[in-house]
């Protein structure tokens, strides 16, 4: 389940721990993929190369792990003039949009050949529901094995820190982008709302850090952060109205480096979304530039 990017590193970690168990790659007969971001699946293909394994991820994950370069020069066609929309300085936007191109290599494409929907049933010797949570990215689920009170929530759900919900197209359009807060939020309640998952008793074990004791604790807390992060950008456009998503992002993280302003914007524009949709915010335009006050 997500082996991580295509790094020399990564495939010897992988080699050496297969190795503990006396297991090598070319014996691995499916890839579980929690969702489409390098750093989880960019291995897949070489690991189907050596052992000629199933791979098994959500449908809205499909065209983007057969042709992940190709998505990315979509993305940064579409991102381009969203982000000047936004207000970003054109240097900056350049800048932002072209910083990642070195991590491409980080992933190589693989072709899907078990796509999988809410409610499938996957039988690793133990049955693993998958659970379809986008938010964080379109085509993002989790495995509930609920024999044993375990959840497998890729990204979705983590111990320390909140994934942010990062802006991106939606599956299969290279003009429209995701909604990406307030779909995470409702996946993130639909966790909650599951039958045998996120039980006082069940573990969570994300994709990065330790594995979540306390896993329904885990998504209430992240929900509740994101509405007390509502309130204080709502507060913030209430002291510089009319603003731009840019300006707010500026105010709220003003030591920001450039690596990081892209989830910088969408974390902004992702609650900014979520003042829209509750009718507290009004949008107006002048110069192409998005202009965000408070509602009378």
């Amino acid at each position: 389940m997500d082996p991580g990017p295509a790094t020399e590193e990564a495939s010897e970690e992988l080699e050496q721990s297969l190795a503990r168990f006396g297991r090598s790659i070319d014996e691995i007969d499916r890839v579980l993929i929690t969702h489409p971001h390098m750093d989880h699946f960019g291995l897949a293909g070489r690991i189907v190369e050596e052992s000629s394994a199933r791979v098994f991820a959500h449908t809205d994950a499909v065209e983007r792990l057969s042709d992940p370069i190709g998505y990315f020069e979509t993305e940064q066609a579409y991102f381009r003039p969203f982000l000047l929309s936004m207000g970003m300085p054109a240097d900056t936007v350049d800048t932002v949009l072209e910083l990642p191109e070195p991590y491409t290599t980080y992933q190589d494409p693989v072709a899907v050949t078990d796509e999988l929907a809410a409610g499938d049933v996957i039988d690793v010797g133990l049955d693993l529901e998958c659970v379809s949570t986008p938010g964080h990215v379109p085509g993002s689920h989790c495995f509930l094995a609920a024999s044993e009170d375990v959840m497998f929530t890729g990204d979705h759900v983590l111990s320390d820190i909140t994934p942010n919900p990062l802006l991106t197209l939606v599956p299969g359009s290279d003009d429209e982008r995701t909604r990406s807060l307030p779909t995470y939020l409702e996946s993130l309640r639909k966790v909650l709302e599951l039958e045998g998952a996120a039980t006082e008793e069940t573990v969570g074990h994300g994709g990065h850090g330790d594995p979540i004791q306390n896993l329904r604790g885990r998504v209430q807390e992240t929900i509740t952060h994101h509405q007390d992060r509502k309130e204080r950008i709502a507060n913030l456009v209430a002291e510089h109205e009319p603003t731009t998503a840019y300006r707010i992002m500026k105010e709220m993280f003003p030591s920001l480096p450039a690596t990081e302003m892209f989830p910088g914007m969408s974390e902004v524009i992702g609650h900014l979304d979520l003042l829209e949709d509750e009718n507290r915010v009004v949008i107006d335009e002048t110069d192409g530039v998005k202009l965000y006050r408070l509602s009378e």
